[in-house]
Protein backbone atom coordinates (compact mmCIF):
# COMPACT_ATOMS: atom_id res chain seq x y z
CA UNK A 1 0.00 0.00 0.00
CA UNK A 2 1.11 3.49 -0.76
CA UNK A 3 2.61 5.62 2.08
CA UNK A 4 0.99 8.91 2.81
CA UNK A 5 2.92 12.00 1.50
CA UNK A 6 4.59 13.35 4.95
CA UNK A 7 5.78 9.50 5.67
CA UNK A 8 6.81 8.86 1.95
CA UNK A 9 8.83 12.44 1.90
CA UNK A 10 10.74 11.75 5.11
CA UNK A 11 11.85 8.36 4.13
CA UNK A 12 13.02 9.73 0.98
CA UNK A 13 14.87 12.62 2.44
CA UNK A 14 16.51 10.33 4.75
CA UNK A 15 17.29 7.97 2.12
CA UNK A 16 18.93 10.88 0.33
CA UNK A 17 21.37 12.91 2.50
CA UNK A 18 22.94 15.25 -0.33
CA UNK A 19 18.94 16.42 -1.22
CA UNK A 20 18.58 17.01 2.03
CA UNK A 21 21.32 18.99 2.24
CA UNK A 22 20.37 20.97 -0.46
CA UNK A 23 16.98 21.78 0.70
CA UNK A 24 18.29 23.09 3.80
CA UNK A 25 20.60 25.48 1.67
CA UNK A 26 17.62 26.34 0.06
CA UNK A 27 15.50 27.29 2.74
CA UNK A 28 18.23 29.47 4.81
CA UNK A 29 18.95 30.94 1.82
CA UNK A 30 15.44 32.18 1.23
CA UNK A 31 14.59 33.13 5.10
CA UNK A 32 17.63 35.27 4.90
CA UNK A 33 16.69 36.78 2.03
CA UNK A 34 13.40 37.37 3.04
CA UNK A 35 14.49 38.82 6.72
CA UNK A 36 17.42 41.05 5.27
CA UNK A 37 14.54 42.84 2.62
CA UNK A 38 11.99 42.76 5.25
CA UNK A 39 14.62 44.74 7.21
CA UNK A 40 15.47 46.99 4.45
CA UNK A 41 12.08 47.80 4.24
CA UNK A 42 11.97 46.34 0.27
CA UNK A 43 8.20 44.49 0.92
CA UNK A 44 8.02 43.22 -3.07
CA UNK A 45 11.37 41.37 -2.45
CA UNK A 46 10.62 39.89 1.01
CA UNK A 47 7.57 39.11 -0.56
CA UNK A 48 9.20 36.57 -3.13
CA UNK A 49 11.99 35.15 -1.32
CA UNK A 50 9.45 33.73 1.35
CA UNK A 51 7.16 33.37 -1.47
CA UNK A 52 9.88 30.59 -3.41
CA UNK A 53 10.60 28.91 -0.23
CA UNK A 54 6.88 26.89 -1.53
CA UNK A 55 8.08 25.33 -4.35
CA UNK A 56 10.49 23.26 -2.65
CA UNK A 57 7.35 21.33 -0.61
CA UNK A 58 5.63 21.83 -4.44
CA UNK A 59 8.52 19.77 -5.80
CA UNK A 60 8.58 17.27 -3.22
CA UNK A 61 4.72 16.67 -3.92
CA UNK A 62 5.22 16.41 -7.51
CA UNK A 63 7.75 13.35 -6.73
CA UNK A 64 5.24 11.87 -4.50
CA UNK A 65 1.99 12.03 -6.64
CA UNK A 66 3.56 11.11 -10.34
CA UNK A 67 5.75 8.41 -8.31
CA UNK A 68 9.41 9.29 -8.94
CA UNK A 69 12.35 10.17 -7.35
CA UNK A 70 15.30 13.10 -8.98
CA UNK A 71 19.18 12.48 -8.21
CA UNK A 72 20.65 15.18 -6.01
CA UNK A 73 22.35 16.65 -9.63
CA UNK A 74 18.91 17.45 -10.61
CA UNK A 75 17.79 18.74 -7.65
CA UNK A 76 20.96 21.07 -7.33
CA UNK A 77 20.13 22.55 -10.84
CA UNK A 78 16.57 23.05 -9.95
CA UNK A 79 17.07 24.86 -6.51
CA UNK A 80 19.79 26.42 -8.00
CA UNK A 81 16.91 27.64 -10.86
CA UNK A 82 14.86 28.29 -8.57
CA UNK A 83 17.72 30.55 -6.17
CA UNK A 84 18.46 32.29 -9.29
CA UNK A 85 15.20 34.09 -9.61
CA UNK A 86 15.90 35.88 -6.35
CA UNK A 87 19.27 36.49 -6.97
CA UNK A 88 18.34 37.99 -10.41
CA UNK A 89 15.49 39.93 -9.77
CA UNK A 90 16.24 40.61 -6.04
CA UNK A 91 19.59 41.32 -6.07
CA UNK A 92 19.81 42.76 -9.66
CA UNK A 93 22.28 39.69 -9.94
CA UNK A 94 20.85 39.88 -13.77
CA UNK A 95 23.00 43.51 -14.23
CA UNK A 96 25.89 42.77 -12.76
CA UNK A 97 26.27 39.48 -14.58
CA UNK A 98 25.01 40.10 -17.87
CA UNK A 99 24.59 36.38 -18.67
CA UNK A 100 22.72 35.01 -15.73
CA UNK A 101 19.70 35.16 -17.24
CA UNK A 102 20.99 33.04 -20.06
CA UNK A 103 22.79 30.77 -17.51
CA UNK A 104 19.06 30.06 -15.80
CA UNK A 105 17.64 29.55 -19.18
CA UNK A 106 19.85 27.17 -20.66
CA UNK A 107 19.18 24.90 -17.13
CA UNK A 108 15.57 25.08 -17.29
CA UNK A 109 15.67 23.48 -20.67
CA UNK A 110 17.92 20.86 -19.58
CA UNK A 111 15.71 20.30 -16.53
CA UNK A 112 12.53 20.39 -18.02
CA UNK A 113 13.79 18.02 -20.62
CA UNK A 114 15.09 15.36 -17.90
CA UNK A 115 11.77 15.71 -16.15
CA UNK A 116 9.64 14.89 -19.20
CA UNK A 117 11.67 12.19 -20.17
CA UNK A 118 11.00 10.82 -16.16
CA UNK A 119 7.50 11.56 -16.76
CA UNK A 120 7.10 9.38 -19.91
CA UNK A 121 9.29 6.38 -18.70
CA UNK A 122 6.80 6.54 -15.66
CA UNK A 123 3.98 6.18 -18.26
CA UNK A 124 6.02 3.36 -20.48
CA UNK A 125 6.73 1.33 -17.00
CA UNK A 126 9.88 -0.93 -17.74
CA UNK A 127 10.19 -1.57 -21.61
CA UNK A 128 13.61 0.07 -22.28
CA UNK A 129 13.45 -0.95 -25.65
CA UNK A 130 15.39 1.81 -28.22
CA UNK A 131 11.72 2.75 -29.43
CA UNK A 132 10.81 3.61 -25.75
CA UNK A 133 13.74 5.59 -25.10
CA UNK A 134 13.69 7.69 -28.44
CA UNK A 135 10.03 8.50 -27.26
CA UNK A 136 11.05 9.49 -23.95
CA UNK A 137 13.56 11.81 -25.17
CA UNK A 138 11.39 13.04 -27.82
CA UNK A 139 8.55 13.89 -25.14
CA UNK A 140 11.39 15.33 -22.83
CA UNK A 141 12.53 17.87 -25.99
CA UNK A 142 9.35 18.95 -26.32
CA UNK A 143 8.08 19.29 -22.56
CA UNK A 144 10.64 21.83 -22.04
CA UNK A 145 10.06 23.72 -24.93
CA UNK A 146 6.83 24.01 -24.35
CA UNK A 147 7.33 24.81 -21.28
CA UNK A 148 9.64 27.60 -22.38
CA UNK A 149 6.98 28.93 -24.77
CA UNK A 150 4.21 29.21 -22.21
CA UNK A 151 6.78 31.11 -20.12
CA UNK A 152 7.81 34.00 -22.23
CA UNK A 153 4.00 34.01 -22.77
CA UNK A 154 3.54 34.86 -19.03
CA UNK A 155 6.12 37.39 -19.30
CA UNK A 156 4.45 39.24 -21.69
CA UNK A 157 1.14 39.24 -20.37
CA UNK A 158 2.22 39.96 -17.37
CA UNK A 159 3.78 43.26 -18.92
CA UNK A 160 0.09 43.52 -21.28
CA UNK A 161 -1.98 43.50 -18.55
CA UNK A 162 -0.21 44.22 -15.75
CA UNK A 163 2.89 46.90 -16.38
CA UNK A 164 5.01 44.03 -15.01
CA UNK A 165 8.27 44.66 -16.95
CA UNK A 166 9.62 40.15 -16.75
CA UNK A 167 10.59 40.73 -20.59
CA UNK A 168 14.10 42.09 -19.87
CA UNK A 169 15.15 45.37 -21.87
CA UNK A 170 18.86 45.83 -23.54
CA UNK A 171 19.71 48.80 -25.99
CA UNK A 172 20.53 47.96 -29.50
CA UNK A 173 22.44 50.05 -31.98
CA UNK A 174 20.41 49.07 -35.27
CA UNK A 175 17.06 47.43 -37.09
CA UNK A 176 15.57 46.63 -40.15
CA UNK A 177 12.16 47.85 -41.05
CA UNK A 178 9.57 47.09 -43.66
CA UNK A 179 7.28 49.82 -41.84
CA UNK A 180 9.67 53.04 -42.53
CA UNK A 181 10.39 51.93 -46.63
CA UNK A 182 6.33 51.56 -46.38
CA UNK A 183 6.61 48.31 -48.58
CA UNK A 184 7.03 44.58 -48.30
CA UNK A 185 9.17 45.00 -51.20
CA UNK A 186 11.91 47.01 -49.34
CA UNK A 187 13.66 46.70 -46.44
CA UNK A 188 15.16 49.99 -44.71
CA UNK A 189 17.93 49.45 -42.37
CA UNK A 190 18.86 51.77 -39.64
CA UNK A 191 22.55 51.31 -38.40
CA UNK A 192 24.82 53.14 -36.00
CA UNK A 193 22.15 54.37 -33.22
CA UNK A 194 24.17 55.90 -30.33
CA UNK A 195 21.21 58.17 -29.11
CA UNK A 196 17.44 57.95 -28.48
CA UNK A 197 15.30 60.62 -27.32
CA UNK A 198 11.91 60.16 -26.57
CA UNK A 199 9.58 63.04 -26.05
CA UNK A 200 6.50 62.44 -24.59
CA UNK A 201 3.06 64.37 -24.50
CA UNK A 202 3.51 66.41 -21.56
CA UNK A 203 6.12 68.32 -23.30
CA UNK A 204 9.00 66.30 -21.42
CA UNK A 205 11.71 64.01 -22.84
CA UNK A 206 13.62 61.17 -21.94
CA UNK A 207 17.39 60.68 -23.12
CA UNK A 208 18.51 57.13 -23.69
CA UNK A 209 22.34 57.15 -24.43
CA UNK A 210 24.26 54.03 -26.11
CA UNK A 211 21.47 53.52 -28.61
CA UNK A 212 17.92 52.20 -29.12
CA UNK A 213 15.70 50.43 -26.75
CA UNK A 214 14.41 46.94 -27.69
CA UNK A 215 11.69 46.05 -24.90
CA UNK A 216 11.47 42.74 -25.26
CA UNK A 217 12.02 40.76 -28.58
CA UNK A 218 15.43 39.83 -28.07
CA UNK A 219 14.86 39.26 -24.36
CA UNK A 220 12.22 36.81 -25.44
CA UNK A 221 13.76 35.08 -28.44
CA UNK A 222 17.06 34.94 -26.82
CA UNK A 223 15.45 32.79 -23.64
CA UNK A 224 13.98 30.49 -26.45
CA UNK A 225 17.15 29.99 -27.79
CA UNK A 226 19.01 29.41 -25.34
CA UNK A 227 16.61 26.86 -23.63
CA UNK A 228 16.55 24.85 -26.93
CA UNK A 229 20.82 24.67 -26.77
CA UNK A 230 19.58 23.29 -22.92
CA UNK A 231 17.33 20.82 -24.70
CA UNK A 232 20.66 20.03 -27.14
CA UNK A 233 22.90 19.59 -24.55
CA UNK A 234 20.39 17.13 -22.63
CA UNK A 235 19.63 15.00 -25.67
CA UNK A 236 23.43 14.56 -26.64
CA UNK A 237 24.66 13.42 -22.88
CA UNK A 238 21.37 11.35 -22.77
CA UNK A 239 22.43 9.61 -26.63
CA UNK A 240 26.16 9.03 -25.47
CA UNK A 241 24.99 7.42 -22.53
CA UNK A 242 22.62 5.27 -24.23
CA UNK A 243 25.14 4.41 -26.50
CA UNK A 244 27.75 3.51 -23.93
CA UNK A 245 25.37 1.21 -22.04
CA UNK A 246 23.18 4.11 -20.67
CA UNK A 247 24.97 3.79 -16.80
CA UNK A 248 24.66 7.25 -15.69
CA UNK A 249 21.66 8.62 -17.22
CA UNK A 250 20.41 8.38 -13.97
CA UNK A 251 22.27 11.39 -12.66
CA UNK A 252 19.89 13.26 -14.14
CA UNK A 253 16.38 11.66 -14.92
CA UNK A 254 14.33 10.13 -12.31
CA UNK A 255 14.30 6.72 -10.62
CA UNK A 256 10.46 5.16 -10.46
CA UNK A 257 11.51 3.37 -6.78
CA UNK A 258 9.09 0.47 -5.89
CA UNK A 259 8.11 1.63 -3.31
CA UNK A 260 6.40 4.44 -4.99
CA UNK A 261 3.83 1.54 -6.61
CA UNK A 262 2.55 -1.71 -5.92
CA UNK A 263 4.67 -4.68 -5.79
CA UNK A 264 3.16 -6.25 -9.09
CA UNK A 265 3.46 -2.97 -10.98
CA UNK A 266 4.58 -3.40 -14.54
CA UNK A 267 5.60 -0.06 -14.19
CA UNK A 268 8.12 -1.22 -11.70
CA UNK A 269 11.85 -0.84 -13.30
CA UNK A 270 13.21 -4.33 -12.59
CA UNK A 271 16.84 -2.60 -12.41
CA UNK A 272 14.98 -0.21 -9.19
CA UNK A 273 13.71 -2.84 -7.22
CA UNK A 274 16.82 -3.64 -4.98
CA UNK A 275 17.52 1.09 -5.02
CA UNK A 276 13.59 0.92 -4.31
CA UNK A 277 13.57 -1.35 -0.84
CA UNK A 278 12.81 0.32 2.06
CA UNK A 279 13.61 -1.30 5.85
Amino acid sequence: MKKNIFTQTAERLRSDPVTCVILALFFLFCMASGIYFAVSAQSRNALLSFAYILLAPAALAAEYLIGFRFPALFNLLLYFLIAGGILGSCYDVYYTIPCFDEILHGISGLLFAAAGFTLMKRILGSDDSKKNFLLCLLVGVLLSLTIANLWEMFEYASYAFFGIDMQEDMIINGFSSYLLSGTHNETVVVDGIVKTVIYLSDGSTRVIDGGYLDIGMYDTLNDMLVCLVGCAVFTLLILLDYKFGGKCRHALIGKIPCEYQKADSPACDVSEKNDGKTE
